[in-house]
């Protein structure tokens, strides 16, 4: 095989391979797109950190505010990177005491009225799962985000497949030049 027939290949399948390649990632490691975003996260605060700290040691204005700014973007920055998968876990339980909360008070308001409460009782089990089990909402999410980037993937593969190989003018032995 001639080198540019396989840069060809290499140009024509990598996108769809390394498309393919992150939504089997994201189904079958949901937590690593959390993790990794909270990573991300906490590298940005810690050198907001850092650029904050050297602007009070350099601008001589508000020296103590930007100092214990940038210890607070440091702790939270090193936090996050230590703990990635805490981020997507609080943010789990927080919408799930919300729904808790939200649920309830439509069951209270079902009852003032007479009315049946399926649906705020359902809302209500949901969050309290969601308390329970804080992870489920990231990975439920990112499970399916997987799932519709291996379908384009596959599919941008098969279009590739489908793609016919157009001919290279000059050195192209099954061009008939009839001159």
């Amino acid at each position: 095989m001639k080198k540019q027939d396989i840069l060809l290949l290499v140009n024509r399948f990598l996108a769809p391979v390394l498309v393919i390649l992150l939504g089997l990632l994201l189904v079958l490691n949901p937590d690593s797109a959390p993790a990794l975003i909270a990573k991300l996260l906490g590298w940005i605060l810690i050198a907001i950190a850092i650029g904050l700290g050297i602007s009070a040691i350099v601008t001589r204005q508000s020296t103590i505010g930007k100092g214990i700014a940038a210890v607070a973007l440091a702790v939270v920055g090193g936090w996050l990177t230590n703990n990635p998968l805490a981020l997507a876990a609080w943010i789990g339980r927080i919408i799930g005491i919300l729904l808790v909360i939200d649920g309830l008070q439509d069951i209270s308001e079902a009852r003032k009225q007479g009315v049946q409460f399926r649906m705020p009782l359902i809302v209500t089990i949901i969050g309290a799962v969601l308390i329970l089990l804080p992870m489920t909402t990231s990975r439920l999410v990112f499970t399916l985000c997987g799932v519709v980037v291996l379908i384009v993937g596959i599919a941008m593969l098969l279009d590739r497949l489908k793609e016919r190989k157009q001919l290279d003018e000059p050195e192209d032995p099954n061009i008939i030049d009839a001159l």
